[in-house]
């Protein structure tokens, strides 16, 4: 098949979690016999350089256009009071993005064409218009979703009452948007349902974000698990679930543990950090690293994963990332959603402050435990989030649908 993969950023280098959604499966796709194309935008805080262009095109074809998504408070405004499109969509519409669309689908054919995103369906008139291909929504999370939990968290009553509105108006483009593609590839079991209760009509395959998994995944790990024990937590940090995670266990979990156990350290790396944030850590004893070059080797050096979330929607591949490695992982019921894995068998679920501290310290004291977490945690993806398995059944479903 030919398939020409729509992004809203870069999909290299896949340093996040989304970038290293898209680029795994066009790369599995790809080293399974299909012909991969990929349009994406360069935005202010998704740029790519020459260099890094150069290798993507040495992997796939790729075309680039850049589009200015920088929210502005006028526009905001305006659009709230003047649109019924979501200001989220509305920042992705873009003339020359649109161009290069049509001159692509002009003059190649291809058999499906595959949207990273909700907020790239506005671009379906123009795919209508010159292609006969299958259009496919990949839907990352349930969009909506995201800013009805940010309102819940939020404090400022006036973002507050935003959030509310915005999720309301995104709810409403959800569901009128997904009934325009012509399948629907959710990426867990759980927002597929959630796309079915919005009235989605079209077929539908779950297809998670998935994993190369190491070689040597199946090596004992975390046999000598020895002190200082080391916690870690790796996420983009321009992401509001993120940061609201990682503030919330620097100022209420770390500092207890730490009295507990003086000699725990804490690491924590990420780009695009908000300024003063590595003073606030610092101040709490976690040191910064800043934007990692190497987030795997990053990983190997660390011991437990902690990746508390109260808001966003899908799934967290820094997650994934950590358990094939055989790290243990200590998350929230949100972080831990989609993943399908059993607490205290391949990763423990916690959903307060004693909660974190009461798992995190069983693991400190036991290194048994945290040899066996990982271990399962490794098996359990291996089994379930290999790139190559989930690029073929994806691959089969298209087959079936193809006219």
């Amino acid at each position: 098949m030919k398939i020409l993969q729509l992004c809203n950023k870069p999909p290299y280098p896949p340093h996040d979690g989304g970038s290293m959604a898209m680029f795994h499966l066009a790369s599995s796709l790809s080293e399974i016999g299909h012909s991969i194309t990929v349009l994406a935008m360069r935005t202010p805080k998704h740029l790519i350089s020459d260099k890094q262009l150069d290798a993507f095109n040495s992997i796939m074809p790729v075309h680039t256009t850049f589009v200015d998504t920088t929210t502005r408070i006028t526009d905001l405004i305006k659009n709230l009071l003047f649109s019924t499109m979501p200001y989220n969509a509305k920042r992705f519409i873009d003339d020359n993005f649109a161009d290069t669309l049509a001159s692509i689908l002009t003059q190649e054919a291809f058999d499906v064409v595959q949207l990273e995103g909700l907020y790239l369906t506005p671009y379906l008139p123009v795919i209508r218009k010159h292609s006969d291909a299958i259009v496919a929504l990949r839907a990352h999370n349930i969009e909506h979703e995201i800013w009805k939990r940010n309102a819940r968290q939020e404090k400022n009553p006036f973002k507050k009452i935003y959030f509310i509105l915005l999720s309301k108006r995104i709810k409403r483009f959800e569901r009128r948007q997904i009934n325009l593609c012509d399948v629907l590839v959710p990426i867990t079991a759980r927002d597929k349902d959630h796309f079915d209760l919005l009235g989605n009509t079209r077929p539908s395959h779950i297809c998670p974000a998935g994993i190369d998994m190491p070689e040597d995944f199946e090596k004992d790990k975390h046999k000598n698990l020895s002190p200082p024990a080391s916690l870690y937590f790796l996420g983009s940090l321009d992401w509001l679930p993120n940061l609201e995670g990682l503030l919330w266990f620097a100022r209420k979990v770390f500092p207890e543990l730490k009295k507990r156990h003086p000699v725990l350290e804490m690491h924590v790396a990420g780009r695009n950090a908000p300024a003063k944030l590595s003073q606030l850590l610092e101040k709490r004893g976690i040191r910064f690293h800043g934007e990692v070059s190497d987030a795997p080797a990053f990983i190997r050096s660390k011991n437990i994963l902690v990746a508390p979330c109260f808001s966003g929607s899908g799934m967290r591949l820094k997650i994934i990332e950590a358990m094939s490695q055989g790290k243990p992982v200590v998350t929230t019921p949100i972080g831990a959603e989609g993943l399908d894995a059993e607490h205290e068998k391949h990763i423990i679920i916690a959903e307060n402050v004693n909660g974190f501290l009461l798992h995190i310290e069983r693991l400190i004291n036991n290194p048994d435990l945290c040899h066996e977490l990982g271990r399962q945690g490794a098996l359990f993806v291996a089994g379930y989030f290999n790139n190559r398995n989930i690029a073929r059944q994806l691959a089969d479903f298209y087959q079936a649908h193809l006219t």
